[in-house]
């Protein structure tokens, strides 16, 4: 993560809001770890290599403001 993705999150956080911000980043973590790995066993990537991560954030952006809500719910569901 650079700082330009440092500034891309406070902007988001400032657009999702709580909860949907915590929602968003899993979201973004979770689908570039999932494109990493998948470029990493295609050979694609080496490890070490970086892969963009704005449009994981984008990603992670929408699918919060799409499902945030209920992601949110279903996640305390399974911790209380």
């Amino acid at each position: 993560m650079g700082m330009g993705d440092v500034k891309l999150v406070a902007v988001l956080g400032i657009i999702l809001g709580w909860p949907k911000i915590v929602v968003g980043m899993f979201a973004s973590f979770f689908s570039g770890a999932l494109v990493a790995l998948i470029l990493l066993i295609l050979g694609k990537r080496r490890f070490g290599q970086t892969v963009p991560f704005g449009p994981f954030l984008v990603l992670g952006t929408g699918v919060a403001l799409l499902w945030g809500n209920q992601l949110w719910s279903a996640y305390l569901r399974l911790i209380f």
